[in-house]
């Protein structure tokens, strides 16, 4: 049997983060391959997720005093992440700090796989991290870069040097964004091939597999602000007022002006349960977008500088662009979800192919 190791950013205390990693691996588990996911820490982006950010005080003092006063959300937000990981990740026991220990691990593994998630970011890593590239796996190992993203057309500094080096040992090479191609492909001979983002690889029964513990609510909207949005802000209001509906929300932002019930702190498993059982669902996040339409939900987005540019090219192939919010928007327009579910299987068909071929070694 072939032994899988994925790397990725399985650690962060972040819905998408914690989601692609489980449907990457379920669906190279349930195609029988032994898969693992390698429990590396990647500590400088892991600092924001610490109870306390010691490292940020020096610069940002007021950041102990939100530390202490989240305190308790922000620690049952730990355990409900760290238990969805030992639930469905099956790590392995040893953490990994350093890719040079991870040497080790070519002793477990045939084959390596690099993402998804922004792990290519060279912003957020500081330059390449060689253990997002593979960098210890030995040259018989089989080695596949599955929808890394760079999450930039360029970055604060050029590293083409850096970034050709980085992939030059990789045996197939993808990555998550259309936007990115022309920055990456001039720097190898090899194919690099646009992907799905794992959460988009599944249908609603897999991920229902994870969900069902828990109980329904009465009839709600669900709301993720990923990035604070005003517009959002006074559309959500105003509309949970209008429908005289209740208002349950997940933010980053402490004080967010959205008028219900705060359910930050949540794990994974029942964020998705949110989204399943929603009547409706207003977002800015990419990921709680695409679990829209996996469980067939009346929706809205909104667009943010980050992710606008991913949510605009999804909803485009999709067919249902018109579910980006403007000011004549209509949440309660119906979506024919018959034909975005034939769009989306549509769409998975050269993803699906892609991790066949490069697992065949074709």
């Amino acid at each position: 049997m072939n032994n899988i190791g994925i790397i990725t950013f399985h650690f962060a205390y972040n819905f998408g983060s914690s989601l692609q990693a489980y449907a990457l691996k379920f669906l190279l588990k349930n195609k029988g391959y032994n898969v693992k996911i390698i429990n590396f820490i990647y500590e400088r982006d892991f600092e924001q997720y610490k109870l306390f950010r010691v490292a940020s005080y020096l610069k940002r003092p007021k950041s102990f005093i939100v530390d202490v006063l989240f305190y308790n959300k922000n620690k049952m937000r730990k355990n409900n992440f760290e238990l969805f990981a030992k639930r469905y990740f099956d790590l392995g026991q040893k953490k990994y700090f350093n890719y040079k220990d991870m040497k080790e691990l070519n002793d477990k593994f045939d084959t390596f796989i690099c993402g998804s998630d922004q792990i290519w970011n060279l912003d957020c890593t500081q330059g390449v991290e060689p253990a997002y590239f593979l960098k210890f796996a030995n040259k018989d190992k089989l080695k596949i870069a599955y929808a890394p993203s760079l999450a930039h057309v360029k970055f604060a500094r050029n590293y083409n040097a850096d970034l050709k080096e980085a992939i030059k040992d990789l045996d197939y090479i993808s990555v998550r964004e259309e936007s990115t191609l022309p920055l990456i492909q001039p720097l190898t001979e090899k194919k690099v091939n646009v992907v799905l983002d794992p959460t988009l690889l599944l249908d609603k029964k897999d991920y229902e597999l994870i969900i069902n513990q828990y109980k329904n609510e009465s009839e709600y909207i669900f709301v993720y602000m990923l990035e604070y949005s005003a517009e959002l802000v006074k559309y959500c209001n105003e509309f949970s007022n209008k429908k005289r509906i209740k208002v349950i929300y997940i933010s980053n932002n402490k004080i967010s002006g959205i008028k219900g019930k705060n359910a930050f702190g949540i794990g994974p498993d029942k964020f998705l349960k949110y989204i399943k059982e929603a009547k409706y669902i207003i977002t800015n996040s990419f990921h709680a977008t695409v679990f829209s339409i996996i469980f067939n939900k009346k929706f809205v987005t909104f667009t943010t500088k980050r992710s606008s540019s991913r949510m605009v090219d999804l909803l485009d192939k999709l067919g249902i662009s018109e579910r980006i919010y403007n000011e004549k928007f209509n949440i309660d327009k119906d979506i024919d979800y018959d034909i975005v579910q034939k769009n989306l299987i549509d769409m998975r068909k050269s993803s699906l192919e892609y991790l066949r071929k490069a697992l065949k070694r074709e």
